[in-house]
């Protein structure tokens, strides 16, 4: 089956991908938000929850782990950007993010 939906062949390649798969969760959990959800809350144990593993150190000492780029390769970031989500806010130190739908 071929299809241009953006994020379909991302998702194929990030389920082929061993060290990508802890974020497959995450991916799942924002696929099955209801449409009327427009801006969650989430703390990092509640990510952590949700992946069923901790979050790696750099979440909490890189910003760049929050930016909104589509990377060259699957990462953490596909599981929110092939949902139609953005990160807008995030505090390391507090540890919660805030993404909005896009």
């Amino acid at each position: 089956m071929t299809t241009n939906l953006p994020g379909y062949k991302q998702e194929m390649q990030m389920a082929i991908h061993p060290e990508f798969r802890k974020y497959l969760p995450l991916e799942e959990w924002f696929r099955q938000l209801p449409a009327s959800a427009m801006q969650i809350e989430l703390t990092f144990d509640q990510v952590e929850q949700i992946l069923g593993s901790p979050l790696p150190a750099s979440a909490t000492r890189l910003k760049t782990w929050w930016t909104n780029v589509y990377p060259k390769i699957q990462s953490h970031r596909t599981a929110w950007l092939n949902n139609g989500w953005k990160v807008v806010e995030f505090d390391q130190e507090a540890r919660w993010v805030r993404p909005v739908r896009s």
